[in-house]
């Protein structure tokens, strides 16, 4: 039973913290930082707290450039963690309809057996697998010999189809809620160029 309450648990900090990974992306890129403050204000308002303290949590965190930059870190790490805990199949739950969106309820039902094959794993536990066998291979300092270069090589092969539909998953998901983060910024940007003009 606190098995079944920690995995609704995370299912439930995934979505809640969905907008934080929306702002940490928008704000790595200077182009789209300041559409960051509008992913940041979605997350902040769907915390479901009383009108009055989220008036003083808001205040507060966009109070200044660090003050946003921080709560951005703060719950983009909550929504990183939160993903990396989850198993492979259930990462295929919670993005089935990302699935189903693009290769219709069929595909994307057949879909589940490839995730089935990675069940004893983690989506941290790939990425950390990927990336650790991605540094060995790209390594020309020497510190990696051939064999473990060849191994390296074996595990991106290996991995490469899951953490290619894991990222793949993760970008439609940021595209999908990043136009509505973004609505609300160029709204007011839009007005503020109006009144200036």
């Amino acid at each position: 039973m606190a098995n079944e309450e920690n995995k609704s648990k995370y299912l439930e900090d995934l979505t809640r913290y969905s907008y934080a990974n929306v702002a940490g992306r928008l704000l790595s890129n200077k182009e789209d930082a300041p559409f960051a403050v509008g992913a940041l204000e979605k997350l902040v308002s769907s915390f479901g707290v009383d009108k009055d303290i989220l008036e003083g949590l808001k205040a507060g965190t966009f109070a200044s450039e660090k003050g946003i930059q921080t709560a951005i870190q703060i719950y983009n790490g909550k929504y990183q963690k939160t993903l990396g805990t989850l198993s492979i199949p259930e990462f295929y739950s919670v993005r089935y309809g990302t699935l189903k969106s693009i290769l219709g309820d069929e595909e994307a039902s057949k879909a589940k057996s490839v995730f089935e094959k990675y069940k004893d794993q983690t989506i941290g536990g790939i990425m950390k697998k990927f990336r650790q066998a991605n540094t060995k291979l790209e390594d020309d300092t020497g510190l990696f010999d051939d064999k473990a270069k060849e191994e390296a090589e074996k595990t991106l092969k290996k991995l490469a189809p899951i953490y290619n539909l894991i990222t793949l998953l993760e970008k439609r998901n940021y595209e999908e809620l990043r136009n509505g983060a973004m609505k609300d910024t160029y709204k007011q940007m839009i007005n503020e160029s109006l009144k200036e003009a």
